[in-house]
């Protein structure tokens, strides 16, 4: 089948690995990729354009404004004639016109239409043929339709690069307390330093990983609350860096502002290296975190404060939730997603071989 993945931008995030992961995956497949990063006043991530164009897979930016016209499609996609297009969605229904067809185009070349969603509030778009939801709490999104046309498929990582290393447990040795994230205001709470050192934990150091507009503010205030022996700030992490900062961290704490998420990659990562997770209790995140399990869930920033130091002190409670996190991260393995988008894959083929 000829498959055309559309996302917003093709930026470093989430919803564009699991583009690049799934193009990548299902190679059986004929791909192209179309976004629109440079019409957000932003670049595509080198490494995922690296990735894709490897594996012999076109990548254009373009504006969203050509896909509206079946002239505009055409001077894009060529003689490149999709059977299937994934929109992953993030609230601007840019292909409606498509979706609803335009005349002949309609009745000879109409894709099968896919809508992944990724936000966690906007209502989706009506129309598609099929929705995928990763996380059972966006199905309130989902138009009404038959439940045929509504899948749960998880995000899912690559297990095989992620090994769950033993972590000492020994009281008196420093705990890492670790976030990996894009460190913009809805991400991370602009205040999180000092919150985070408010909580006094002792032999504790915090390690804040990631890029974005707030990481100049929050080194700022390092040096500013004279914070230098209890926080890093490293920056940028290249995906194949992951799993070795990982294997520092013997909490995973995820704290954001604004941002109600679906299913952080990151956790699901910390997942796999066996790391346990103090996380709010919002969004997605208990559908990934099951309290006393793999990690520890919380409603205000205080309890996020009380699980810490538990786990500060007592590091068999530690090694329980580790034990737990890489048991729960085989239900989100990469492997898995991609099996469950070829089962959607087959259906499709069916219903258009019916028609």
């Amino acid at each position: 089948m000829r498959i055309l993945s559309i996302a917003s931008s093709l930026s470093h995030g989430g919803a564009e690995t699991v583009l690049v992961d799934l193009t990548l995956g299902l190679s059986e497949h004929e791909h192209r990729v179309v976004h629109s990063t440079a019409t957000r006043g932003a670049a595509p991530h080198f490494p995922f354009l690296r990735r894709l164009t490897r594996a012999g897979v076109r990548c254009d930016d373009i504006s969203f404004d050509a896909l509206a016209t079946p002239r505009g499609r055409r001077e894009i996609l060529g003689d490149f004639r999709p059977d299937v297009v994934f929109f992953h969605w993030w609230g601007r229904d840019c292909v409606r016109r498509w979706v609803d067809g335009e005349g002949k185009e309609a009745l000879t070349r109409r894709p099968s239409f896919v809508c992944v969603l990724h936000n966690a509030r906007i209502p989706a778009p009506s129309g598609y043929d099929h929705y995928v939801v990763v996380t059972r709490t966006q199905m309130g999104q989902v138009p009404s339709v038959s439940d045929t046309r509504v899948h749960l498929i998880h995000n899912g990582v690559d297990l095989a690069r992620f090994r769950a290393c033993a972590r000492p447990t020994r009281a008196k040795r420093r705990m890492v307390v670790g976030r990996l994230s894009r460190l913009s205001d809805d991400k991370i709470p602009v205040d999180w330093l000092r919150t985070a050192a408010a909580y006094a934990l002792p032999q504790t150091c915090f390690v804040v990983a990631g890029d974005g507009p707030l990481l100049a503010t929050l080194r700022a205030d390092v040096a500013r609350l004279g914070l230098g022996g209890q926080f890093e700030l490293p920056g940028y992490v290249a995906r194949g860096r992951v799993p070795a900062l990982l294997e520092r961290f013997d909490v995973f704490c995820h704290v954001t502002s604004t941002a109600v998420e679906c299913q952080p990659l990151a956790l699901l990562e910390a997942l796999a290296a066996g790391v346990p997770i103090v996380a709010e209790e919002r969004g997605g995140i208990p559908e990934i975190v099951t309290h006393g399990a793999n990690g520890l869930l919380a409603s205000t920033p205080e309890q996020i404060g009380d699980h810490l130091h538990a786990l500060r002190r007592d590091g068999d409670l530690r090694k329980r939730l580790s034990t737990g996190a890489r048991r729960t991260a085989q239900r989100f393995s990469l492997q898995g997603q991609l099996n469950a988008y070829r089962r959607l894959l087959v259906a499709i083929d069916r219903e258009r071989r019916a028609g």
